[in-house]
């Protein structure tokens, strides 16, 4: 049983998790310096593009799908810059491989509908557990006080 889970931590940091270097990245997008062009030179173009929540959304899934997830959704200011990485992994990932991968959340809190969010405010990483305790999804953002990246406008209020 040890193993397996040393080998699924192990799948989660080299596929559908953040490099560990940088810890707040994905598969080579880094929230607030990665801008959408990057992505689709990256992974294609995706299966659905447009306004969600009031960004920009690049979203793959089905066919599209990036390898490891059931979904990969980009989000991005009006200028490009990728400000939001949220993925759903195609494994059923638990609370103990998310804290081998990631340590231990620095706050934890619950949704409306009482599910499990892990926050790991250092690297700006944020996990969503479902009603059957594993990972729904993990979102990538930048760090909290992080500048803008050079030549490019801040986020608009």
């Amino acid at each position: 049983m040890l193993l397996l889970r040393l080998l699924v931590a192990l799948a989660v940091v080299s596929g559908a998790a953040p490099a560990l270097a940088s810890g707040r990245g994905w598969q080579g997008v880094t929230p607030g310096a990665t801008t959408e062009s990057e992505v689709t030179s990256r992974f294609g173009p995706p299966s659905t593009q447009g306004k969600l929540s009031g960004r920009n959304a690049l979203v793959y899934k089905g066919d599209q799908a990036i390898s490891g997830t059931r979904q990969a959704q980009f989000f991005a200011r009006d200028d490009g810059v990728v400000v939001e990485v949220v993925v759903f992994p195609v494994n059923a990932l638990d609370k103990e491989t998310v804290e081998g991968t990631y340590g231990k959340p620095s706050q934890k809190a619950f949704t409306d509908d009482f599910r499990t969010v892990w926050m790991y405010k250092p690297t700006g990483i944020t996990v969503y557990f479902g009603k059957e305790g594993t990972v729904e999804a993990i979102s990538f953002k930048p760090l909290a006080g992080e500048k803008p990246v050079a030549g490019k406008a801040a986020p608009s209020p």
